[in-house]
């Protein structure tokens, strides 16, 4: 075995050891495992969600692709069987560092780190190759799969990142470093124009201005505003969907991540109130007397330990306060029946406090609260189509109620109306299940067992106590939430006091298109990111989106969004409007202003129209001269016309300063590679543009676009290079070809390590001048 390996695996051992983890648990003939590891409470969080480490067996897909492939080749498919014993040891080993060592979230830990080794375990399954003989091969074969069988490209470049992150920064193969052995690299996703600004016309070229950095990461036009027509104007068609469409509301407003909007506290209200110095009320001298602020849970806040919640509050601004006080108040009042439910088993302990635990209980009052359908009683169709369409609009607890009301009197009075068929399906499934795990009998109103043979449904009782034994032992996705909520200082946040509740697989509402009875129902859960991710088409899924649902056109149907997208947007707008980066850094919760300005989003003409510089100012110095004036002031220009200009400005004042600019600084020119102030009236670019080659008036820029095309020619030119290096020594003309190549290719890699506004060659030649014939004493 490799040294670095099995160091690896005992420093794995020693963190599974400090929290009394079993490393060696059992594994049936496809590797999965009855215990294995809670994820969720090994890190410390709190459900939902729940992420377990127990399937140790062969990737699903992966092993299914490999298999088609042998079928083909007429050679026996293997069946799921345990991964290797080494890589099981790598994927816990792994699990425990990124967990208890790196604090990375579980659903990181799941999706980035787990599945990517499983699928190379599983290529390694045919020839046995351990974790350290792992070689460029087996990878790029891994790569090749998951991208055949995920077209998004994902969890290939998550397999190329544990080969760079754990495989080779952890020395575990022997023929480390493999990732810059790999033909494949990881995948471009974006969908930006592609195409060379050399190739462009130059109107695209100037259009550069108006380009917005990483525009991708926006929410595309038309998903956007067919979000906003959903959410603000639709009828919800479900009791779920009305809280998507509040919380989806909140994170328009208030541009909070995904889980802190799901996430809200019911008492989210907070004001703070303004007087002057004699304690006179802001609002009476012309200001504001009071601020709304929305009281919340920050993510991201601790650098080691990130489970515990962080309570934090934001502003609300006045045009907002309104809307968001309605939605929110709205979906408090549609939540309280979940909440007292909740509240009442927490306090209790009980699935069904509602009962004593010696309670008989006919099954016609309980289907409603083991299933959430309302229609236990068979009505006909336009009585609970009309119940189904008063309850959609408002989603008023009290039509329940009533509804409950009218079918206990019905049936209490003799009306002869038979028992819904769906009650009669639900009990007959029970009684089978029942049968197999005798936790649970069906019985008369005196207590006795239930006689064999057919079953009087109005007859039928249920023992509580059995009952809630049962729905434990067999049903445990469907028990309440009860869990409390860490909270950074030390207190706890008890389930009932989130503000937005869900009935935990209410089949009844979600899949049959019927409604839920809130006001009954015992499983409530408290959601997670999936509540919105899972309906904006962002993961794909089997359930139907926000777009498909309510969308008016097959275009429509069709759109998908990013949730994060809407935090990007709001924090672009935000810097748009000119509002401060460090009130933008606050607001979004985050640690630096640095942090801040990787979700800005504004081109740069939008940047430079922040920069305020006097008209009479702008009018002397005319559109490109301002336009300069503006980059040297927010440090993303510099050069020798720059350099003079601040000399000039210290020396002998603003005046001479910008009358120096006026003059010189005659052209801005946007390079495909970076920014280049210099004088070219008289004459183009003397080297067409070959900033690259040293040219000292070229300056670093952050965007996206110049990187790109730096990345392109660093390409080129290594293939160029390798392709000079290949010839036989004494080619005529490889020496200086290859010379040539060298030195471009590394004033590329200086360009492309230097940082936004930096002059990258400041020793470099001035190609705008014309070289001129020197003597000897000229030097």
């Amino acid at each position: 075995m490799h040294d670095a390996f099995e160091a690896y695996i005992r420093h794995g051992k020693a963190l599974a050891e400090t929290k009394a983890l079993i490393w060696d648990f059992p594994v049936d003939s496809e590797g999965y495992s009855n215990s294995g590891w809670n994820l969720t409470l090994l890190s410390g969080g709190t459900p939902p969600p729940i992420h377990y480490l127990r399937d140790l067996g062969a990737d699903n897909k992966t092993l299914e692709y490999l298999n088609t492939s042998c079928t083909e080749m007429g050679m026996v498919p293997r069946n799921k069987q345990p991964l290797d014993l080494d890589w099981q040891n790598l994927i816990k080993a792994a699990t425990c560092e990124q967990l208890l060592f790196k604090r990375s979230s579980t659903m990181h830990v799941i999706n980035g780190i787990i599945r990517p080794l499983k699928v190379l375990a599983t290529c390694c399954l045919e020839e046995n190759i351990k974790p350290w003989e792992l070689n460029a091969d087996v990878i790029n074969k891994a790569v090749t799969i998951t991208r055949e069988n995920q077209k998004s490209g994902q969890l290939s470049d998550t397999i190329l990142g544990v080969v760079k992150n754990i495989i080779d920064t952890n020395h575990l193969a022997i023929a480390s470093p493999l990732y810059p052995a790999l033909s494949v690299k990881r995948q471009n996703l974006s969908s930006r124009d592609r195409r060379s600004k050399l190739v462009k016309s130059s109107e695209e070229v100037l259009a550069g201005l108006e380009k917005r950095k990483t525009q991708e990461k926006l929410p595309e036009r038309r998903a956007f505003w067919e979000l906003i027509r959903i959410v603000f104007t639709e009828c919800p068609q479900s009791y779920v969907d009305a809280l998507r469409f509040a919380a989806i509301q909140v994170m328009v407003i208030t541009g909070l991540r995904i889980g802190e909007a799901v996430r809200l506290p019911a008492d989210w209200k907070r004001t703070r109130e303004y007087y002057d110095i004699s304690g006179k009320p802001a609002g009476e001298l012309g200001g504001y007397s009071q601020a709304l602020m929305l009281r919340h849970f920050a993510e991201k806040q601790q650098a080691g330990d990130g489970v515990a919640f962080y309570e934090n509050a934001q502003f609300v601004p006045d045009i907002f306060e309104e809307i968001l006080t309605e939605t929110l108040n709205n979906a408090a009042r549609i939540t309280q029946p979940l909440r007292e439910t909740l509240k009442l088993q927490c306090e209790t302990r009980r699935l069904l406090p509602w009962y004593q635990l010696s309670d008989l209980v006919p099954v016609s009052e309980l289907y409603t609260r083991l299933t959430g359908n309302p229609f236990w009683l068979q009505l006909s169709e336009a009585e609970t189509n009309s119940y189904i369409e008063r309850y959609r609009k408002a989603y008023d607890p009290q039509i329940l109620e009533h509804l409950s009301d009218y079918q206990a009197t019905a049936y209490q009075t003799g009306d002869m109306r038979r028992l819904d068929m769906a009650m009669y399906i639900f009990f007959h499934r029970l009684v089978h299940s029942s049968s197999k795990n005798k936790l649970l009998n069906f019985r008369t109103a005196n207590g006795s067992i239930y006689p064999p043979g057919r079953f009087k449904w109005n007859e039928v009782y249920l023992n509580i106590q059995e009952l809630e034994s049962h729905l434990t032992e067999n049903l445990p996705t469907k028990v309440s939430d009860l869990t409390p909520t860490k909270l950074a200082d030390g207190t706890t946040l008890q389930p009932w006091e989130y503000l937005f509740l869900i009935p935990k697989r209410a089949l009844a509402e979600e899949r049959n298109a019927g409604i839920t009875d809130i006001t009954r129902y015992y499983s409530v859960g408290i959601p997670d990111q999936t509540l919105i991710n899972l309906v904006l088409g962002e993961e794909k899924d089997n359930r139907i989106s926000i777009f498909e649902r309510y969308g008016e056109t097959s275009e429509d149907k069709s759109l998908t969004l990013t949730s994060h997208s809407l935090r990007h947007l709001q924090n672009t707008e935000l810097f748009r409007m000119g509002v401060a980066d460090t009130i933008i850094t606050k607001r979004f919760n985050r640690r630096s202003v640095a942090q801040s300005y990787v979700y800005d989003h504004r081109s740069l003409a939008e940047t430079l129209d922040q920069i305020e510089l006097t008209n009479e100012l702008e009018a002397f110095l005319g559109e490109k001269a301002t336009t300069v004036a503006k980059l040297i002031q927010t440090g993303k220009a510099s050069g020798p016309i720059v350099a003079s200009f601040k000399r000039i400005q210290q020396e002998q004042g603003d005046d001479a300063a910008f009358e120096f600019l006026r003059v010189e600084a005659d052209g801005f020119h946007a390079t495909p590679y970076g920014h280049c102030i210099n004088s070219f009236t008289v004459d183009p670019c003397p080297k067409n543009l070959e900033c690259f080659a040293g040219c000292r008036h070229l300056t670093a820029t952050n965007l996206q676009e110049n990187r790109k095309n730096l990345e392109t020619l660093e390409k080129k030119f290594e293939g160029a290079l390798s392709e000079i290096q290949s010839r036989p020594v004494g080619t005529v003309g490889r020496q200086n070809q290859m010379q040539h190549a060298i030195i471009r290719l590394e004033s590329i890699r200086k360009l492309l390590n230097a940082k936004p506004g930096e002059q990258v060659f400041p020793e470099g030649r001035d190609f705008s001048r014309q070289d001129e014939h020197r003597s000897v004493i000229d030097g």
